[in-house]
Protein backbone atom coordinates (compact mmCIF):
# COMPACT_ATOMS: atom_id res chain seq x y z
CA UNK A 1 0.00 0.00 0.00
CA UNK A 2 1.39 3.37 -1.03
CA UNK A 3 1.62 6.16 1.50
CA UNK A 4 1.36 9.89 0.88
CA UNK A 5 4.39 11.34 2.64
CA UNK A 6 3.34 14.82 1.51
CA UNK A 7 0.54 14.70 4.07
CA UNK A 8 2.59 13.15 6.86
CA UNK A 9 4.33 15.02 9.65
CA UNK A 10 8.06 14.48 10.07
CA UNK A 11 7.56 12.38 13.24
CA UNK A 12 5.05 10.22 11.33
CA UNK A 13 7.57 9.75 8.50
CA UNK A 14 10.34 8.77 10.90
CA UNK A 15 8.01 6.34 12.67
CA UNK A 16 7.03 4.84 9.31
CA UNK A 17 10.70 4.29 8.40
CA UNK A 18 11.37 2.87 11.88
CA UNK A 19 8.48 0.41 11.53
CA UNK A 20 9.81 -1.00 8.25
CA UNK A 21 11.88 -4.20 8.21
CA UNK A 22 15.57 -3.34 8.70
CA UNK A 23 16.40 -4.38 5.13
CA UNK A 24 14.01 -1.76 3.68
CA UNK A 25 14.84 1.23 5.91
CA UNK A 26 17.83 2.50 3.93
CA UNK A 27 16.04 2.58 0.59
CA UNK A 28 12.94 4.12 2.12
CA UNK A 29 14.92 6.84 3.91
CA UNK A 30 16.75 7.69 0.68
CA UNK A 31 13.52 7.97 -1.31
CA UNK A 32 11.71 9.96 1.36
CA UNK A 33 14.64 12.35 1.93
CA UNK A 34 14.77 13.04 -1.81
CA UNK A 35 11.11 14.10 -1.67
CA UNK A 36 11.17 15.82 1.72
CA UNK A 37 14.44 17.78 2.05
CA UNK A 38 13.77 18.61 5.69
CA UNK A 39 14.42 14.95 6.60
CA UNK A 40 17.97 15.27 5.27
CA UNK A 41 18.43 18.55 7.15
CA UNK A 42 17.33 16.95 10.43
CA UNK A 43 19.66 13.99 9.87
CA UNK A 44 22.49 16.50 9.33
CA UNK A 45 21.77 18.16 12.68
CA UNK A 46 21.45 14.85 14.54
CA UNK A 47 24.27 12.75 13.12
CA UNK A 48 27.06 15.14 12.13
CA UNK A 49 29.73 14.96 14.85
CA UNK A 50 30.83 18.53 14.12
CA UNK A 51 27.35 20.04 14.53
CA UNK A 52 26.17 20.96 18.02
CA UNK A 53 23.67 23.43 19.34
CA UNK A 54 24.70 26.34 21.57
CA UNK A 55 21.93 25.61 24.07
CA UNK A 56 21.85 24.37 27.67
CA UNK A 57 21.27 20.70 28.41
CA UNK A 58 17.74 19.48 29.03
CA UNK A 59 14.35 20.73 28.02
CA UNK A 60 13.52 24.42 28.47
CA UNK A 61 10.23 25.51 29.98
CA UNK A 62 7.75 26.01 27.13
CA UNK A 63 4.01 25.94 26.58
CA UNK A 64 2.92 23.05 24.38
CA UNK A 65 0.69 23.97 21.47
CA UNK A 66 -2.82 22.69 22.06
CA UNK A 67 -3.68 20.55 19.07
CA UNK A 68 -6.57 18.10 18.76
CA UNK A 69 -5.26 14.53 18.61
CA UNK A 70 -4.57 13.22 15.10
CA UNK A 71 -4.91 16.70 13.62
CA UNK A 72 -1.63 16.12 11.80
CA UNK A 73 -0.34 19.66 12.31
CA UNK A 74 2.80 19.91 10.21
CA UNK A 75 4.59 23.10 11.23
CA UNK A 76 8.08 21.72 11.69
CA UNK A 77 9.21 22.11 8.05
CA UNK A 78 8.64 25.86 8.34
CA UNK A 79 10.55 26.06 11.63
CA UNK A 80 13.59 23.94 10.68
CA UNK A 81 15.34 26.85 8.99
CA UNK A 82 15.60 28.60 12.38
CA UNK A 83 17.79 25.82 13.80
CA UNK A 84 20.86 27.32 12.13
CA UNK A 85 20.56 30.33 14.47
CA UNK A 86 21.13 27.97 17.42
CA UNK A 87 24.60 26.84 16.33
CA UNK A 88 27.77 28.25 17.90
CA UNK A 89 28.70 29.97 14.61
CA UNK A 90 25.61 32.18 14.83
CA UNK A 91 26.38 35.71 15.99
CA UNK A 92 23.34 35.77 18.28
CA UNK A 93 23.90 35.77 22.02
CA UNK A 94 22.95 32.68 24.00
CA UNK A 95 19.83 34.24 25.54
CA UNK A 96 18.48 35.09 22.07
CA UNK A 97 19.25 31.53 20.91
CA UNK A 98 17.33 30.08 23.85
CA UNK A 99 14.39 32.40 23.11
CA UNK A 100 14.31 31.27 19.45
CA UNK A 101 14.47 27.62 20.56
CA UNK A 102 11.49 28.08 22.88
CA UNK A 103 9.60 29.87 20.09
CA UNK A 104 10.22 26.88 17.79
CA UNK A 105 8.96 24.45 20.45
CA UNK A 106 5.83 26.53 21.00
CA UNK A 107 5.12 26.89 17.26
CA UNK A 108 4.96 23.17 16.49
CA UNK A 109 2.73 20.30 17.61
CA UNK A 110 3.69 18.45 20.81
CA UNK A 111 4.84 15.46 18.72
CA UNK A 112 7.07 17.73 16.61
CA UNK A 113 8.38 19.52 19.73
CA UNK A 114 9.53 16.15 21.14
CA UNK A 115 11.40 15.53 17.90
CA UNK A 116 13.05 18.98 18.05
CA UNK A 117 14.25 18.22 21.58
CA UNK A 118 15.65 14.89 20.35
CA UNK A 119 17.43 16.67 17.49
CA UNK A 120 18.97 19.16 19.94
CA UNK A 121 20.16 16.31 22.15
CA UNK A 122 21.30 14.30 19.08
CA UNK A 123 19.34 11.24 20.25
CA UNK A 124 16.46 10.07 18.06
CA UNK A 125 14.08 7.63 19.72
CA UNK A 126 13.05 5.95 16.46
CA UNK A 127 14.16 2.31 16.36
CA UNK A 128 16.73 1.66 13.65
CA UNK A 129 17.23 5.29 12.65
CA UNK A 130 20.86 5.74 13.59
CA UNK A 131 24.13 7.03 12.17
CA UNK A 132 24.87 3.73 10.37
CA UNK A 133 21.51 3.84 8.54
CA UNK A 134 21.99 7.50 7.58
CA UNK A 135 25.56 6.80 6.37
CA UNK A 136 24.14 4.07 4.09
CA UNK A 137 21.11 5.93 2.81
CA UNK A 138 22.22 9.58 2.85
CA UNK A 139 26.03 9.65 2.60
CA UNK A 140 25.91 13.27 1.41
CA UNK A 141 24.92 14.30 4.95
CA UNK A 142 28.49 13.51 6.02
CA UNK A 143 30.39 15.22 3.16
CA UNK A 144 33.06 17.46 4.63
CA UNK A 145 32.72 16.07 8.15
CA UNK A 146 36.12 16.14 9.84
CA UNK A 147 37.48 12.79 11.00
CA UNK A 148 37.42 12.46 14.76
Amino acid sequence: MAIDIGKMTIPEILKHVSDLPASKRSGALTQIANLRKEIKVLMWYVFRKDVNFDLPDGSPPYKEMEVPENMGLNRLPAEIRKLEYLLPASNLNRIKKEKIFIEILEAVSPEEAKLVLQVKDKKLSYKGINRKLVEESLPEVFLGEPNS
